[in-house]
């Protein structure tokens, strides 16, 4: 069965086809994290996949080198983002949010305790290399995440001695 997303105005930067590579990947986990849900986009391509909880982490104020005049954040300062994100996925029995930071949330969770971790975060270093410190010894099977070319991604992979691979369009992933 392949994913289609109900609501195609759920605001975001994922692709039609990255969509449908969470939503597969999805359907073989039975607990995952994402860090960084926005509006929702990706988070409703993981909840209609997974047959287990999805735990959505995100404080919803937008990234802070992405909230300047313009930037694709900048919403953040005027809107509830946390309101249509629950708006947008709210009704999913199987979503747990997580509004919060994402270190702080990380410490709800055991070493290796998610299947699947999907970071969408702010991807300014230091940051993503705090925060994919942070979150790879919580996962067991698949970390990845958006934004491969980003600002400060590249940099904090080849920091952190890890290995990504280019899955499709901007999503990576390594296979633990």
């Amino acid at each position: 069965m392949n994913y289609t997303q109900p609501n195609q105005n759920i605001e975001g930067w994922m692709s039609q086809e990255e969509l449908e590579w969470l939503y597969q990947k999805a359907k073989a986990m039975k607990k995952i994290v994402e860090v960084g849900s926005w509006m929702g986009r990706s988070t409703h391509a993981l909840l209609s996949g997974c047959p287990g909880k999805v735990y959505a982490v995100d404080h919803f104020k937008g990234s802070p080198s992405e909230n300047k005049k313009g930037g694709a954040h900048a919403r953040a300062i005027k809107e509830d983002i946390h309101a249509l994100f629950q708006k947008n996925v709210g009704h999913f029995e199987n979503l747990v949010v997580m509004k919060m930071e994402s270190k702080v949330a990380a410490e709800f969770f055991k070493e290796k305790e998610a299947d699947m971790v999907f970071l969408d975060p702010d991807h300014e270093y230091p940051a993503i290399k705090e925060i994919m410190e942070t979150w790879l010894p919580k996962c067991r099977k698949l970390f990845c995440g958006h934004d491969i070319t980003q600002a400060g991604t590249p940099r904090a992979f080849e920091e952190l001695g890890l290995k990504p691979e280019k899955v499709v369009g901007n999503i990576w992933m390594i296979e633990l």
